[in-house]
């Protein structure tokens, strides 16, 4: 067990006591020297340690080894970055993966970024019940495996990118290019006042996101795979 490993499941609050107990038991294949985390490895051999005296030996076995936790932000992103390595090397199942890291947005208290996986996780279960998904471009049944590889190698660098305040509102034109906010267009009688549809239908008018450069329909918005894809491809 990885500190960093070790820290993000503590983050994420998915650390067990078993956990703390295999970190330091590879400690001490380290040659690491300290009593604490001898007796914190030692916990491992027992059927029930007390969750209180593993936390209490692991507080010491910081302090030994002059180490210190990382804030919860960190340490989730952290644990997220080595989950993706460990999807896309695979060593780890990438559908459990996704199981993972969709609770990072709850857990993060819904940072944007997370939102992500939460969302590829809602597309899975559709692709599985033979439904279209709503926010990959591609994904299918079929290639389920590979497509979540490749949104992990993706989010690997969006973590490692300065990503703008507003992201998550940018589209990208698969047409033009374009990369920016996207336009709104009235498809629903558009030579129609929008305060006199409102007053003849109950309802306002539907609209429909456009390139705001080309006019392009639906452009991909940073929730599909595909449109991040183009922006980090333009930002390199």
């Amino acid at each position: 067990m990885k500190f960093e490993l070790l820290t993000g499941k503590r983050a994420l609050g998915s650390a067990y006591s078993k956990d703390y107990t295999e970190w330091a038991e590879s400690l001490l294949y380290e040659n690491v020297e300290s009593e604490n985390v001898a007796i914190l490895a030692s916990m491992g051999y027992e059927r029930h340690p007390d969750s209180e005296e593993v936390e209490i030996y692991f507080q010491k076995s910081l302090k030994d080894l002059g180490l210190s936790l990382p804030d919860k932000k960190k340490g989730l992103k952290i644990y997220a970055k080595a989950l993706c390595k460990q999807i896309v090397s695979g060593d780890l199942e990438p559908e459990k993966g996704v199981g993972i890291l969709e609770s990072f947005y709850l857990k993060s208290d819904y940072e944007a970024i997370y939102s992500i996986w939460d969302e590829l996780s809602e597309d899975l279960w559709m692709v599985n019940d033979r439904s279209d998904c709503i926010f990959n471009t591609g994904l299918t049944p079929e290639n389920k495996s590979e497509y979540i590889k490749g949104v992990a190698a993706q989010f690997i660098d969006l973590l490692e990118t300065n990503l703008p305040d507003r992201f998550f509102y940018l589209c990208a034109c698969p047409e033009c290019g374009y990369i920016g906010e996207s336009e709104l267009e009235v498809i629903d009688k558009p030579w129609m006042p929008g305060s006199l549809y409102r007053l003849i239908y109950r309802r306002g008018q539907t609209q429909r996101a456009i390139c705001a450069n080309c006019k392009r329909p639906f452009p991909n918005n940073m929730s599909d795979y595909e449109g991040r894809k183009q922006y980090l491809s333009k930002k390199c």
